[in-house]
């Protein structure tokens, strides 16, 4: 009883840990969502540069955004997530 009450207190400590905003992760969150604009910004010039006519539309491109920050979001937000240790047991 007492090695999962243990476990318990780790899990529990490494959530705290997570969700603890500090200087270092907001700073690593706006890097990452400048990053995330700029390649979307230029992915977006690239296809009008191609002649890809359709991304011209705004409602287009908000789908764009929309749809990549989907894709994008569990990266963006890593930082705020628990760690996994090694030798999680169902």
């Amino acid at each position: 009883m007492s090695k999962k009450n243990q476990q318990r207190k780790a899990v529990r400590r490494s959530v705290e840990e997570a969700r603890r905003i500090t200087f270092g992760k907001m700073a690593r969150l706006l890097l990452k969502s400048v990053a995330f604009a700029i390649v979307l910004t230029v992915l977006v010039m690239v296809l009008k540069a191609v002649g890809v006519t359709w991304v011209d539309n705004f409602w287009i491109q908000m789908g764009l955004v929309l749809g990549t920050y989907l894709l994008v979001y569990p990266v963006l937000m890593s930082e705020f997530r628990p760690r996994r240790e090694g030798g999680e047991e169902a």
